[in-house]
């Protein structure tokens, strides 16, 4: 595969699990409201975090050769944590909490 294509790819499915990730948040603050308002926020962040991070920066981590020959691993780690934060500022455009406590 073109290593451009498989970075690519990798970005685009770190965002759209991340994406996934801040939904299924949204329905669970929405169906519990306030009472596990920490707790979600918490699974959220270990989520979002996970998606960043794994298997590629473990990988990366743990590699005796980091940056050394292609380096493929830290660039699927820099895809991954890129998709999480392009997810993250995509969902914060649409992300009210007032209005979201109001439905709750």
């Amino acid at each position: 595969m073109v290593w451009w294509l498989e970075i690519l790819a990798q970005y685009v499915t770190s965002t759209g699990l991340a994406v996934l990730s801040i939904f299924v948040f949204w329905a669970y603050t929405l169906a519990f409201g306030r009472t596990y308002i920490k707790l979600l926020s918490a699974a959220l962040a270990v989520a979002l975090l996970g998606i960043a991070a794994v298997p590629h920066g473990a990988g990366f981590a743990f590699s005796h050769k980091t940056l050394l020959g292609n380096g493929s691993e830290f660039l699927l780690l820099i895809a991954d944590a890129m998709g999480v934060i392009s997810a993250v500022i995509i969902a914060s455009f649409f992300y009210d909490p007032g209005r979201l406590m109001d439905e709750a």
